[in-house]
């Protein structure tokens, strides 16, 4: 009877020991891939060799939050993704704010866009409209506001509001609180010449300096004007608005008309226009039929003022001495 009872615990140990061995080869069978099962690794795992997950999936791998319901990393071995607070769709993906102590790329760089990606580097959504220029890794195109509180310094041209053909263009109405040029200004047209210039049309007049000044079109003066040397009309010139004499004067010879002896002092108004019969003509009055009775004032040799006024056809003269010499008038 003792016998038969040492017999029956043997076969209970052996039963025991039989399903503990089968356990732990299962369980080494389950870690090494052979079977796809949930389960539950203590509360801490470590390796001193290399972790290798085989397995082809989206989510592949996941770390969560102690109530599993944030995902911190999610690894997809389908697509080669890794996302930090999301499931990635592109190579790598921060959701939320990433820094860096440095940061390298060897293509473009895309800022608050969606995923696809153009040949320059830009901030915003927005697309160039300068494909030709804007197509190169290097290239910049930012699509909001740009505020730039230090320098800037600019090795190429510069366009504002369209295409540039020069180092700096803006197209439409710019201003300055002051304008400062070491070379010329030119208004009105793109091609430059040695002296300034409003207009397109070149200098007849031997204009060749920066101190030079060209207008082709019309100049307004409202307020006064200073000529400090030779001023050349070609055709009319028409003083008009002036209220009194006392506006309008000249401080010095008047010389109307050419080969006149203007280099003689004696003179304080001069008028010619050449050789050839009446090539000087004098007009007092107004081509009005109202304007009658126009007198020449002139002062005699003891300064007293003297008249001359035409009637009819003939001339009246108020004592008056007129000496004519071939040279000048005495």
């Amino acid at each position: 009877m003792e016998n038969k009872k040492v017999k029956m615990n043997k076969s209970r140990y052996t039963l025991r020991s039989t399903v503990a061995i089968i356990a732990a080869f299962s369980f080494v069978f389950l870690l090494a891939g052979g079977a796809y099962a949930a389960s539950t690794i203590g509360t801490n795992m470590s390796t001193t060799g290399t972790f290798l997950q085989t397995v082809g999936s989206a989510t592949a791998a996941r770390f969560q939050n102690a109530a599993g319901t944030t995902t911190v990393l999610a690894v997809d071995t389908t697509n080669t993704r890794v996302g930090v607070g999301a499931a990635p769709s592109t190579t790598f993906e921060v959701q939320g704010t990433a820094s860096a102590s440095y940061f390298f790329t060897l293509n473009t760089l895309q800022v608050a866009g969606v995923a696809a990606t153009v040949t320059y580097s830009r901030f915003g959504t927005g697309t160039t409209g300068y494909t030709a220029d804007l197509d190169a890794s290097n290239d910049l195109l930012v699509t909001g506001a740009l505020e730039v509180d230090g320098n800037a310094f600019f090795d190429g041209k510069v366009g504002i509001g369209g295409a540039t053909n020069t180092k700096f263009e803006v197209q439409g109405t710019a201003s300055a609180s002051y304008f400062l040029t070491g070379n010329t200004i030119q208004v009105g047209g793109f091609a430059s010449v040695a002296y300034n210039r409003f207009g397109t049309t070149a200098t007849t007049n031997g204009l060749a300096a920066t101190n030079d000044v060209l207008i082709n079109g019309i100049l307004e003066v409202d307020g006064k004007t200073f000529l400090d040397a030779t001023a050349s009309v070609t055709t009319g010139f028409e003083v008009v608005g002036y209220a009194s004499a006392k506006d309008s004067f000249v401080t010095r010879s008047l010389v109307i008309g050419n080969n006149v002896a203007s280099s003689n002092t004696a003179y304080s108004a001069e008028f010619g226009g050449g050789g050839g019969t009446a090539t000087v003509s004098l007009l007092f009055g107004s081509s009005s039929v109202s304007s009658k009775g126009t007198c020449l004032q002139m002062k005699n040799m003891d300064g007293e003022w003297v008249y001359l006024r035409i009637k009819g056809e003939l001339g009246t003269v108020s004592s008056m001495s007129l000496v004519i010499n071939r040279n000048r008038c005495l």
